[in-house]
């Protein structure tokens, strides 16, 4: 079984960095070289995941409300200087505890293996 944190690693970090790549890019005119630097990941990972090469699921995921609205206030805080590369590990961080706590992690993670829903609390 998928532990939590794996979810998190493969689907809501990529999906995170694919939106805020693309406000960085579409919205202040960013370069994949720029954005690449700012997120600590390689230009070769903005580039995959600007042509949309992302996993079914974290495509999916980066569709929901809150990422995109957590990315969008990434963005603009990391365009406009209010946060360097290392303060975005805080927004990250906080974007996914409201995910866990408001259970949106477990339903994607149960959703996953076609898991009933049981009663962890492991998220919360």
């Amino acid at each position: 079984m998928m532990m939590p944190c794996e979810v998190i690693v493969r689907y809501y970090l990529p999906a995170m960095r694919y939106r805020i790549a693309k406000e960085l890019m579409e919205n202040y005119s960013w370069t994949q070289v720029e954005v690449s630097g700012k997120l600590n990941i390689t230009q070769a990972a903005v580039s995959k995941y600007m042509g949309g090469k992302l996993d079914d699921r974290a495509k999916k995921f980066s569709e929901s409300s809150e990422i995109k609205n957590a990315a969008k206030r990434i963005a603009k805080k990391i365009a406009e200087g209010e946060i360097k590369s290392t303060g975005s590990i805080y927004e990250f961080c906080f974007v996914c505890g409201m995910l866990r706590k408001e259970g949106k992690l477990c339903k994607l993670h149960f959703n996953m293996k076609k898991m009933e829903e049981c009663k962890c609390d492991v998220c919360r």
